[in-house]
């Protein structure tokens, strides 16, 4: 039997999670409640706060690049 590729085990292992999470739904074990309205502007995606967060890592990640990566130097030959 030829073996399997990454992505079926990869789906193996998801299908496997989720039919784990439908035994405990089923069991009563786990409960899937609705967010807050409080919780979902918490965890917003696109809050402004975030957008401002995400443009500073952004700048700052680009300036520690260029200046943690100086260029070899040329060979004189």
């Amino acid at each position: 039997m030829p073996s399997k590729t990454q992505r079926e085990r990869e789906a193996e292992q998801r299908q496997a999670k989720l039919d784990r999470i439908q035994e405990q739904l089923d069991a009563g074990s786990l409960v899937i409640r609705k967010m807050t309205d409080a919780e979902r502007v918490r965890f917003s995606k696109h809050s402004k706060r975030n957008d401002a967060d995400r443009a500073q890592r952004s700048q700052r990640r680009r300036s520690r690049a260029a200046a943690s990566r100086p260029l070899p130097p040329v060979p004189r030959g």
